[in-house]
């Protein structure tokens, strides 16, 4: 009863606390799907699946926090810090340090929610270092 009464004042709090967020989804070519908070701010957060491994255990996911610089007229410039690991895979081997630095160039001046994204990243595993690229396409939703 005791944690019913907290769930329940969680709820209510919840709901009483008005709050706005501007999210974006990106397309990865064919390795990834991310979704990232709003990038009109120093410090966003994306989270990336790649799903295309096969088998649902071999799905990697990356947890990345980057600080974003001053954007110019048709490009943002971002330089982060995250985490990548297998968590559906009991034998997580595969985890990682990464540095992903990430261009983000707006096609159209006036319309900034579609954008062209590309991302450079060094892997630090365990017992070998990965630089990886990743290319896709982002629509953020919100002002």
């Amino acid at each position: 009863m005791k944690n019913l009464k907290a769930i329940l004042l969680i709820v209510l709090v919840s709901m009483s606390v008005n709050s706005y967020s501007q999210i974006g989804i990106t397309g990865y070519s064919i390795n990834a799907l991310g979704v990232n908070t709003t990038q009109n701010k120093p410090l966003s957060c994306e989270l990336k699946v790649f799903a295309n491994r096969g088998e649902f255990n071999n799905t990697f996911g990356e947890f990345d926090v980057f600080y974003n610089f001053k954007p110019g007229q048709y490009h943002r410039f971002s330089l982060g810090a995250g985490f990548r690991a297998m968590p559906f895979n009991s034998n997580n081997t595969q985890t990682a340090i990464t540095i992903p630095a990430a261009i983000e160039i707006y096609p159209l001046k006036d319309f900034k929610k579609i954008s062209v994204l590309f991302e450079l990243a060094p892997e630090f595993y365990e017992n070998s270092t990965n630089l990886r690229s990743l290319w896709g396409l982002r629509y953020t939703f919100g002002e």
